[in-house]
């Protein structure tokens, strides 16, 4: 019976992990600070908007 060895994976690359990371925080960053900014302007809109 033979082995197989698993494929050789390719040398970890901390610039780019560092990278990766850093878009994603930001994208996470953008997309929480437009969620605030809506339920900001819909808490001023439902209190300007006559019932």
């Amino acid at each position: 019976m033979t082995e197989e060895l698993p494929p050789e994976q390719p040398p970890f690359d901390e610039a780019e992990y560092r990278r990766r990371q850093r878009s994603r925080a930001n994208l996470m960053g953008w997309l929480l600070g437009g969620l605030a900014f809506l339920f900001f302007f819909i808490t001023i809109a439902r209190m300007v908007v006559p019932k």
